[in-house]
């Protein structure tokens, strides 16, 4: 089972995402902030991270640094959530080689398709 790491400040966005992805047949971990972000990946080792780029106690960048520091040996698969359609952004998670970027709002069956793929490049 994949097991899918989403962090966003939205409580309300990552309740229904956490019931839809588990319909899905994934197994779901959730932060409401960065800092309990990494301390989820430390703690339970998850397949795929979905990261609201703004958010509490550092955004979505500084998480996947700090992930791909811990795991040096495998890069995760990291689809960002955000609100802000910037060409900074869009540069940033490029940089970052990021799985893909799923600008706000959003169809969930779209964010479905994108996490099944990023978990197949994984395997």
């Amino acid at each position: 089972m994949t097991k899918v790491l989403i962090a966003d400040d939205d409580k309300n966005l990552l309740t229904s995402l956490t019931i839809r992805l588990k319909a899905e047949g994934f197994d779901v971990l959730s932060a409401q902030d960065a800092y309990m972000a990494v301390a989820q990946c430390k703690k339970e080792h998850p397949d795929v991270l979905v990261l609201d780029i703004n958010m509490p106690a550092g955004d979505g960048f500084s998480v996947q640094s700090r992930v791909d520091r811990m795991n040096h040996d495998r890069a995760l698969p990291v689809i960002y959530l955000t609100g802000e359609r910037s060409e900074r952004v869009v540069q940033l998670a490029k940089a970052r080689n990021a799985y893909a970027i799923v600008f706000k709002p959003f169809e969930t069956s779209e964010l479905v398709l994108k996490i099944k793929a990023a978990a197949a490049t994984k395997r």
